[in-house]
């Protein structure tokens, strides 16, 4: 008979990551804004999500309707340049694109326009939810309770001291004597 690893255990994920997972989950989903006639001027890289050049007036009424929903729109004020419109927060936030192979507004380069909007969805609720949160994530590491930064980090003592150049540089060794014991 084998014995599975949680027949004795019950497996429970990290508490510390709990809250940011269960966030990511709450975030909004993005939802594909199809353009309903064919745009000859269609990059090939984009997919019906691509409504030619349409004003930020026009995308904005088009995704009124949903948290989350997404378009591309090609900018008017700069022909040849591309703008992700999306849904968040009961606003219209609009993005320049940029293609190079991938998908990308920012350093983060993604294989398609929907993997970037669920990235930018999740980044905004978070960002939007837990700033407070993440905030206190970087005051106060956990790594620090656990070891980590201590290991990894040359002895407090050894950076206060100054450096004599008469002292060795290995360990001082000690004198044996009655109090050795105490000490």
């Amino acid at each position: 008979m084998a014995l599975n690893v949680f027949d004795h255990d019950e497996y429970r994920p990290p508490v510390w990551k709990s809250y940011l997972y269960q966030l990511q989950q709450e975030a909004p989903h993005p939802r594909r804004l199809t353009c309903t006639c064919e745009v000859e001027t269609r990059p090939k890289y984009y997919g019906r999500e691509y409504h030619g050049m349409i004003s930020r007036e026009e995308a904005d009424q088009s995704l009124s309707q949903a948290e989350g929903s997404y378009l591309i729109r090609e900018s008017q004020r700069q022909p040849g340049t591309y703008t992700l419109a999306l849904r968040f927060g009961n606003q219209t936030r609009n993005f320049r694109l940029y293609h190079d192979g991938k998908h990308f507004v920012g350093e983060k380069r993604f294989e398609s326009i929907h993997d970037l909007v669920t990235d930018g969805l999740i980044t905004l609720y978070i960002e939007t939810k837990a700033a407070e949160y993440i905030a206190k994530m970087t005051i106060n590491p956990i790594y620090e309770h656990v070891g980590y930064t201590t290991l990894n980090q040359e002895p407090t003592l050894k950076k206060l001291l100054p450096q004599s150049p008469e002292a060795p540089d290995g360990p001082v060794p000690v004198k044996e004597d009655r109090n050795a014991e105490e000490r």
